[in-house]
């Protein structure tokens, strides 16, 4: 009778045994709830920044790695829904407006990240996308997609930066940026300022941002002095697997 020694001679808690099915998809499980854990904490974390840019700019430049892996554990689905949004954007109500659909409109995509929306865009047949973000890492990561033509860091969308000029862009989307810990509202009136008259500014607001923020009274505001009209509202739109988010498309006036 053959005899594995090796195997002998291992301690009983180290002697290889042949797990059963159950325990194989239990342990596999274990494996993916830790990661999805550790997603979701990570995602969590950046909520609690209180909006200090150098805060964020050094948590993103760390996160930069993991982002994409860890937004799509978490069923992260806002970079299409924003895209598809703006491709569909269109009035019938006399304003006149930029056509969204010309796939050769000028796009920025403010505070594209790794560049998860400027991959839609580029795969709806948009070729003209430029993008920026606070953190220098999560550039880097977009400028590895392919899908933009000119990347800016250290952009921070709470002040004008002299990067962009006024009336610049056809259409700014901004996805994953309205939300807590990030922004406040009035960020809105930088995208507004570097996007054409007629032009398009297309954002997401995360539903627990829009709850505990004061951005429908913004939005309302600018509305109201004439720099924006509300073309298209989407209340509680897929965004990612914890809640939804409200997609606004706004008419540049």
């Amino acid at each position: 009778m053959f005899v594995n020694t090796t195997e002998a001679r291992r301690k009983p808690w180290q002697r290889k045994t042949k797990k059963s099915s159950f325990q194989q998809l239990k342990i596999m499980n274990q494996a993916v709830t830790t990661k999805t854990n550790d997603s979701f904490d990570a995602i969590k974390g950046a909520h609690v920044l209180s909006g200090d840019a150098e805060k964020i700019q050094e948590y993103y430049d760390q996160w930069a790695a993991d982002y994409d892996s860890d937004v799509s554990n978490e069923e992260y689905t806002g970079p299409k829904y924003i895209a598809d949004l703006l491709a569909g954007s269109k009035t019938n109500n006399g304003l006149k407006t930029i056509d969204a659909s010309n796939r050769h409109i000028q796009i920025l995509d403010a505070g594209c990240g790794t560049g998860l929306v400027g991959i839609v865009l580029k795969q709806k047949g948009y070729h003209h996308v430029d993008g920026c973000d606070l953190s220098e890492g999560m550039v880097e990561k977009a400028r590895s997609t392919g899908a933009y033509n000119v990347l800016e860091s250290g952009i921070d969308l709470t002040k004008i930066n002299e990067a962009y000029e006024d009336n610049q862009y056809d259409a700014t989307v901004c996805c994953g940026v309205f939300t807590l810990g990030h922004v406040p509202p009035t960020a809105l009136l930088e995208l507004i300022r570097i996007t054409k008259p007629g032009g398009w500014v297309v954002v997401s607001t995360r539903k627990s941002y829009y709850d505990s923020t004061n951005f429908q009274e913004v939005c309302d505001r600018y509305q109201q002095e004439g720099k924006v009209k509300l073309v298209n509202h989407v209340k509680d739109g897929p965004y990612i697997a914890e809640e939804g988010a409200h997609y606004w498309a706004f008419a540049v006036c």
